[in-house]
């Protein structure tokens, strides 16, 4: 997640933003039955966590965003909807830059929430500038370090390397979840839904009090977890496989090695090793014993029509 903020609202929307706004309603609404709002939802800055958009990606998030809904504290149910985004661009801001000298560049929205009832508190909120800040949360398929451009490095977030302060870039965004309303966007679960790299969840047991996680996030750890959980068995079980051709074939190739000194040895082998072993002791038993059916018939018997080989 990345924190953004409210920066203006509109009393009435036109003509062109009313017809944006009803691509996303069930029935055409008038002027008068809508308030709108803008936000900047993320811009290339290099955020807290020591990460940020190039350009390119906030190009790709503009067109993720459309028509995405606004929400209280990333709490992801349909009752806690508040607001729809129908416009984005990106605006570019000269003579502002960012810690890396460029340009800044901010990916700014358009909202929308019905007049009713139970929105004129939220209506409210927003225009004495109580519900201001914002948080804006999305996946993204890489992050590369900005010092060597690699996705796995040595290099820390945060630390000087040949002038240039090492951050994270987040490429190739996938999908653009929503914009939640927070109270506290400064703090570091208020910040783009990504992926735990192996440094983040090394921090959940070596310093747990330096971390702090949204429900969003924890909902994500758990998928991941999950996923992790379903591969790590179907890999346990290629393992047992291996275990037991490597078992079989040795018993051919070395017929007077004990069992329990074959399953000490294969105990400390790695997936890699293992998969070797197993095919080099299959090349050797076939070579010694080759493996096939019993009965199998020869060609010339079957050409001639006789079953002498199955006859008893």
């Amino acid at each position: 997640m990345k924190e953004g903020r409210v920066v203006k609202s509109t009393e009435i929307p036109g003509p062109e933003e009313m017809q944006a706004i009803n691509r996303y309603t069930r029935r055409a609404y008038a002027p008068e039955e809508v308030y709108a709002f803008s936000l900047v939802l993320c811009d290339n800055e290099v955020d807290r966590d020591w990460e940020r958009f190039p350009v390119e990606s906030l190009k790709a998030l503009k067109e993720l965003f459309l028509g995405k809904t606004c929400i209280f504290d990333h709490e992801c149910k349909s009752a806690n909807q508040t607001a729809r985004i129908y416009q984005t661009r990106l605006e570019h801001k000269p003579g502002r830059t960012t810690q890396t000298g460029e340009e800044l560049v901010q990916l700014t929205a358009r909202a929308y929430l019905p007049r009713t009832k139970g929105n004129g508190e939220t209506i409210e909120l927003i225009e004495s500038g109580i519900l201001k800040e914002v948080s804006v949360s999305c996946s993204v398929k890489r992050r590369v370090c900005s010092v060597c451009g690699k996705e796995e490095c040595k290099h820390q977030k945060g630390r000087e390397y040949g002038g240039a302060v090492a951050h994270c870039l987040l490429l190739e965004p996938t999908d653009a979840y929503e914009c939640s309303f927070v109270a506290v966007p400064a703090q570091r679960g208020a910040g783009v839904v990504k992926r735990f790299q192996q440094e983040e969840v090394e921090k959940l047991w070596e310093k747990p009090e330096d971390v702090l996680l949204t429900k969003a996030q924890i909902e994500g750890i758990g998928r991941r977890f999950r996923q992790l959980a379903e591969k790590a068995r179907w890999g346990e079980e290629y393992r047992r496989e291996l275990e037991r051709e490597v078992f079989k074939y040795s018993a051919v190739v070395q017929p007077d090695m004990p069992r329990a000194v074959m399953e000490a040895a294969v105990k400390g082998m790695g997936i890699a090793e293992l998969a070797q072993m197993e095919k080099t002791y299959r090349q050797m038993a076939q070579k010694i014993l080759p493996l096939t059916p019993q009965l199998k018939p020869r060609e010339e018997t079957r050409e001639k029509g006789e079953n002498r080989e199955f006859r008893i």
